[in-house]
């Protein structure tokens, strides 16, 4: 298809590049009669994006229109290397752009404003919703977030208005950057080289599998490298700058520097690039090469869990012992009959097949471990207002006062205990705290100065497991008001019960480790909540007594009477 240049150029040009996305995103034929963009092969897979050309400017645009037909060229610039949007420029800035710099992300709903500043610049004006750095880091906007960015423009030898001094990057609604970019997980190493951990990643469609490949070479993020392996040798990179997908094959040739990972390792090496190329459109398998040879293995890959997961029933609190939720029923557990006097509250379950450690909070100054029909509960801390307790798979339950001094606490169920150096929680009160499934990274919940935030963090521990520091975190949930619970549904995932924007009763947000916040339907009442494995899992449970589990878009009552829902973790 293809339409041709309108002399439409006030803001109805910029409007029409997020009319046309829509109406593809929304599966429609027809196109608008007037604008400069065309769209081709509209008929694509959806993975594929949305292939849009743009022409360049028109002879007598104003510094405006010429600004509205750079924004409608940049974003089309994925299909052409840019070099539409370049046509608006002239002087330095037609080399010196760099496009991939960063992506600004902009709602759907709101309008870009235009005005000029002091110094004859035009200056483009609307709400942030989030942000894309080079590396693929995605950071989403408080609310109130405002995007400015200036445009100095001059007239060429011709008499042409172009740009000649502008920011790097390029300013896209949220449905262009949907269509354009796709998230992806490159996958490192828990330092026992027993799991992996995904750190997720936000890449141009086209060409995604190199993108991905060359970051996997480059490392992990900054705030999850203290806790995590990479068996990519130093100084590895591609041979060839490009990853070949064809007939369903990603062919990936690497330096001779990926020769000097020790034999014994180089199944995980080879994991890792499989794992981190496996959700990229087409990839059937992966053809690793070095130097231009087939990279030997002489060891098959072992299985590296992203999400370990043991199935469990529910358990939770009902007449003031602890039971297990069966065929939605409440069944006391086993050694309940010991528990005359306790005050059992927020229990919290292991990772083991058979008979996983649980504990609880009796009442909120004791850490106990759960009676047996053989032994009765022992307490393993004390500690005034303690943090409802989370066990990681090396069944080191963690906790600590709820007014952070800057150390939380892990105490094995065997008895050892460890302080855990986390001084960027000094002075603030946790609500929250849960170890993720494969044990390298915590989500806490935490006030300060009455603001309330969800960070995570990763863990760094000793060469037998203990942990020893939650090391500077990273932010999620920038646009939540407030938040009381939080648990892992997937391996980048959390599920943070709180408020956000006019909500008057808390709601389940899922909040990827970098990725935008999606609410689902709120449940009255709902105190807190718990998760196997996906969002479909979440289990919530309210003042009431009343538990909540996921019902397709709502929510289904499964039982009464029980309070303080826990899954494994």
């Amino acid at each position: 298809m293809s339409r041709r240049g309108s002399a439409v150029r006030r803001r109805g040009r910029a409007l029409a590049v997020l009319a046309l996305a829509c109406a593809l995103l929304a599966g429609c034929v027809s196109l608008p009669r007037s604008g400069p963009v065309t769209a081709s092969e509209p008929d694509l897979p959806a993975q594929q994006g949305i292939g849009l050309y743009a022409q360049g400017p028109q002879e007598g645009a104003n510094p405006r229109e010429i600004v509205e037909g750079f924004l409608t060229a940049s974003a089309a610039g994925y299909s052409d290397e840019f070099l539409v949007a370049r046509e608006f420029m002239a002087g330095p800035a037609v080399e010196t752009w760099q496009p991939l710099e960063q992506v600004r992300i902009y709602s759907d709903t709101d309008t870009p404003e235009f005005t000029r500043t002091a110094d004859g610049a035009v200056r483009l004006t609307v709400a942030g919703q989030a942000s894309i750095d080079s590396a693929g880091h995605y950071t989403e906007s408080v609310p109130e977030t405002t995007v400015e960015a200036d445009f100095t423009l001059a007239r060429n030898p011709e008499g042409e208005w172009r740009i000649i001094e502008l920011d790097d990057g390029v300013l896209l609604s949220a449905a262009f950057f949907d269509s354009l970019y796709a998230p992806s997980p490159l996958y490192f190493l828990t330092p026992d080289l027993t799991a992996v951990v995904p750190d997720l990643r936000w890449f141009p469609r086209q060409n995604q599998a190199t993108a991905l490949v060359r970051s996997l070479l480059e490392g992990p993020s900054a705030w999850l490298a203290p806790g995590v392996v990479t068996l990519v040798p130093a100084g590895t990179r591609m041979v060839v700058e490009s990853v070949l997908v064809q007939d369903g094959v990603a062919r990936v040739d690497l330096s001779a520097d990926a020769l000097a990972a020790d034999p014994s390792q180089r199944a995980l090496l080879l994991a890792q690039v499989e794992l981190t190329l496996r959700g990229v459109p087409g990839v059937q398998e992966v053809e690793l090469t070095a130097a231009g040879a087939p990279y030997e293995v002489p060891e098959s890959e072992p299985e590296l869990p992203a999400y370990p997961y043991t199935a469990a029933p529910l358990v939770g609190v009902a007449d003031g012992v602890l039971v297990d939720v069966v065929g939605g029923e409440a069944v006391p557990r086993p050694g309940s009959d010991r528990m005359a006097g306790a005050d059992p509250r927020h229990p919290a379950v292991g990772y083991a097949t058979a008979a996983p450690p649980t504990v609880y909070l009796d009442g909120p100054d004791r850490l106990t471990t759960a009676p047996t029909a053989e032994e009765p509960g022992v307490v393993l801390a004390q500690g005034q207002a303690l943090v409802p307790p989370s066990v990681d798979r090396r069944d080191w339950v963690w906790t600590g006062p709820t007014r952070a001094t800057g150390t939380l606490l892990a105490v094995h169920v065997g008895g050892e205990a460890a302080d855990v150096d986390a001084s960027w929680l000094n002075g603030a009160t946790v609500r929250a705290l849960r170890v993720s499934r494969e044990g390298a990274r915590a989500v806490v919940v935490w006030e300060q100065a009455g603001a309330v935030q969800v960070d995570v963090a990763v863990v760094v521990r000793s060469r037998d497991g203990t942990p020893t520091a939650l090391v500077e975190p990273v932010r999620l949930g920038e646009r939540l008001t407030d938040a009381t619970d939080v648990a892992w549904v997937d391996e980048q995932t959390v599920a943070v019960l709180g408020t956000s924007g006019n909500d008057t009763s808390p709601a389940v947000h899922l909040l990827p480790v970098g990725g935008p916040t999606r609410r689902l339907p709120s449940v009255d009442g709902a105190t807190s909540l718990t998760a196997g494995r996906g969002d479909r899992s979440v289990v919530l449970g309210t003042e009431s007594g009343r538990l909540y589990e996921r019902n397709g878009a709502s929510w289904r009552p499964v039982e009464a009477g029980v309070r303080y829902p826990a899954l494994p973790g």
